[in-house]
């Protein structure tokens, strides 16, 4: 948990057998998370806190039933999802559902949402988690969107197509190429504002009033491999980034973006293309990657490219006030 100004909420509370406190990275998440198939893992979610600005306000929240572990819930209090909501997370472990652990958490999602003055929160579901979307609909959350998660065999790459995607955009004055290794801060803060430039106008973000903080974005990347930039006419217009997905030994784009100049001349798909052929002589194996269902130029990208749709999700928002 971030050491900075955050809401005093009076925990822990208690109801019955159900016991509601403050969590932290010294908890066994990843026990709490078994078997939730949108846990990326507690180190993952570690690296992400750690690369946090200081002053970033994010609680975070464990449920017990019976003095158990058996949930957890955290918000980062800043308005970084669609419509400027907050972005959070909350997960039950299915044999302890039904008892009121998640009704709890949720109820402090949304105190802290409102004592943040943010006009609300947006989380996840998995696709097959029927019971959980139907819950958070009884509790006024509304289904914000639908997210396809695809993963693509770098093995199975065809040539023909990269090449073919790459010459495309060439032929439009476009040109890919990687971030130099001995790139200095000057050279990434572009690469940070070529992200920032398409950040508000994906469609999973429409509304939001904040771009992923500089230190959030470096620390997703390794190295310079991890980013592509498009470039034309000397300015940069188009970039993707990938992160490493630990827990599938894999790769996993976390974001694609062109600037509205350059759309319709197929720099979307020469840079994933590109991507994937460099990273495949790096030996990695998998892309995955997850676009919402409206968002039909990257899709398109994906089918020409040969990614495979494997799983999704759903946003649900919750506009404040809670009642």
């Amino acid at each position: 948990m971030s050491a900075t100004s955050v809401p005093d909420l009076g925990l822990p509370r208690h109801k019955g057998s159900v016991t509601v406190r403050r969590g932290g990275l010294d908890d066994d998440l990843d026990r709490i998370h078994e078997g939730d198939p949108l846990w990326w893992g507690k180190e993952f979610l570690a690296e992400r806190v750690r690369s946090m600005p200081p002053d970033t306000p994010h609680l975070m929240f464990i449920g017990e039933l019976a003095g158990e572990p058996v949930a957890d819930a955290s918000i980062i209090g800043r308005p970084i999802r669609a419509r400027g909501f907050a972005a959070a997370n909350v997960y039950v472990l299915p044999r302890a559902r039904g008892h009121g652990v998640g009704r709890a958490l949720v109820q402090m999602l949304a105190e802290a949402t409102q004592a943040l003055d943010l006009p609300g929160f947006s989380t996840s579901a998995h696709e097959d988690d029927q019971h959980s979307v139907d819950v958070a609909r009884h509790w006024g959350f509304e289904v914000a969107g639908h997210h396809r998660e695809s993963v693509l065999d770098l093995d199975a790459l065809d040539e023909t197509v990269v090449h073919a995607s790459i010459r495309r955009a060439e032929e439009s004055g476009v040109r890919i190429e990687a971030v130099r290794e001995d790139a200095d801060d000057a050279a990434w803060q572009q690469v940070y504002q070529t992200l920032c430039a398409s950040w508000l106008d994906a469609p999973d973000s429409v509304g939001s009033g904040e771009t992923m903080p500089y230190s959030v974005f470096r620390g997703f990347l390794p190295d310079s491999s991890y980013v592509l930039l498009a470039w034309r006419d000397g300015v940069p217009v188009g970039i993707t980034a990938l992160s490493d997905r630990a827990k599938d030994q894999a790769l996993n784009t976390f974001f694609t973006g062109v600037s509205a100049s350059a759309r319709g001349l197929g720099v979307a798909t020469a840079l994933k293309a590109s991507h994937a052929w460099a990273m495949r002589a790096r030996g990695q194996h998998r892309i995955f990657t997850q676009n919402m269902d409206q968002n039909a130029p990257i899709l398109a990208a994906n089918d020409r490219l040969g990614f495979r749709v494997v799983t999704g999700f759903y946003d649900l928002a919750r506009s404040m006030p809670w009642t």
